[in-house]
């Protein structure tokens, strides 16, 4: 795939990932539709024959001629006239009582169609009769009519559009219906998901997207298997020593928090990282970090005072620290963040030190479901630190 057409890939496959839902909705929805909206009745159709036993003209004027009577009007004045005709005589003629002329043949036949069977034979035998009756009137030019077979009920009613094609057709509308709406919210929402998008809209490069696993919404998952927080990782350490400010929007506390978390362990690892967090956070931290056991044990004073101090921004006045005013800041968003929300957030720290965004993929409650169930049956889960009590004033490590 060119390097043109992958951004945009990438869009489509979000897009269809957050809102397959309602593209599944409109395709049953419609396909469904034909069930409550078609006939269910079943409609019978009869024919009567009138035969040319002496005809004068040649073969091939007798379809235009027997089409030109039928439709001259005497044939529905004599059909509405009769009891057994419901309706007036502009909802029998065509749509229920028609004459088939074949050309080349001196036999048209007159058909019909009603709910009833018997109705739709005593049709068909009125109408036969009332067209031989205005053909013969022509007199001897044209030649001598008669009705040759006379309509019998049938019982068999007439095969209509299959219900399965019905279905067919709604589910290709639903289908049509699904993207159309679709594409109208990703129109209204334009969700920020490639490099492109950040760039747009908050005028800073992506530092990247990590995938989070479909853990309970109150876990904090490791760094270990988590899709893209390596390259988030490479691009944190060379961040010069001082603090680090993580900043979000308020909707998004829970997101930044398991990524400051995962981020920590892993720069643990290649620098001397300390924090500034909720206790629950710094909790988690240490737990990944030595093990719960040793977590309970530890002490702030082991702690070097030098490199890289992470700062959870995501409390009151911790951005207007003295300490933290010009530190560098990542911003943290969901994958799919409206662009409008992304560029209110950049907007007080673009000019203030903002290095990067990073794009969370956050699992939808569908697939944090169908992973749990898959987990439980196969026994495997990935690691994940549970909270340690209610959210806390932030304390540091």
């Amino acid at each position: 795939m060119s390097a043109d057409l992958r951004p945009q890939a990438s869009k489509l496959t979000w897009t269809l990932r957050t809102y397959g839902w309602l593209l599944a909705a409109c395709t049953l929805a419609c396909a469904a539709l034909p069930l409550f909206i078609t006939p269910s009745t079943p409609m019978y159709q009869a024919s009567s024959l009138v035969v040319a036993r002496d005809l004068a003209v040649n073969e091939r004027v007798l379809p235009r001629l027997a089409e030109a009577v039928f439709a001259a009007g005497a044939v529905e004045e004599a059909l509405a006239a009769e009891a057994t005709a419901e309706g007036e005589a502009d909802d029998l003629i065509p749509a229920r009582v028609s004459v088939v002329a074949p050309e080349d043949s001196i036999v048209v036949t007159v058909q019909a169609r009603d709910p009833d069977p018997v109705v739709a034979a005593r049709l068909a035998d009125l109408a036969a009769a009332a067209l031989v009756g205005e053909l013969n009137r022509n007199g001897a030019g044209v030649g001598e009519f008669s009705v040759g077979a006379e309509a019998v009920v049938s019982t068999e009613p007439l095969d209509g559009i299959p219900q399965l094609a019905w279905t067919a057709v709604g589910a290709v509308a639903g289908v049509t219906l699904g993207f159309g709406m679709i594409a109208l919210i990703a129109g209204a929402r334009r969700p920020v998901v490639t490099a492109s998008d950040v760039q747009q809209a908050a005028g800073v490069p992506l530092l990247g997207t990590v995938r989070l696993p479909p853990i309970s919404r109150d876990e904090y998952p490791g760094p270990l298997g988590i899709s893209g927080l390596v390259t988030v990782t490479r691009r944190l350490a060379s961040v010069p020593s001082g603090r680090l400010l993580l900043v979000s929007a308020p909707s998004c506390d829970a997101v930044r928090q398991r990524l400051f978390v995962m981020v920590s362990v892993a720069l643990a690892g290649l620098r001397p990282v300390r924090t500034h967090a909720p206790r629950e956070v710094n909790e988690a931290i240490r737990q990944h970090r030595f093990g719960e056991e040793i977590a309970r044990t530890s002490s702030r004073d082991s702690e070097t005072a030098d490199g890289l101090l992470l700062v959870d921004g995501g409390y009151p006045l911790v951005t207007l620290d003295p300490a933290t005013i010009g530190a560098p800041v990542v911003a943290v968003a969901r994958l799919g963040e409206p662009r409008r929300s992304l560029r209110a957030l950049s907007a007080d720290y673009r000019d203030a030190g903002l290095l990067g965004v990073v794009l969370v993929d956050v699992p939808s409650r569908l697939e944090r479901a169908v992973t749990h169930r898959s987990w439980e049956s196969s026994g495997q889960a990935p690691t994940a630190i549970g909270p340690a009590g209610d959210r806390s004033e932030p304390e540091r490590t």
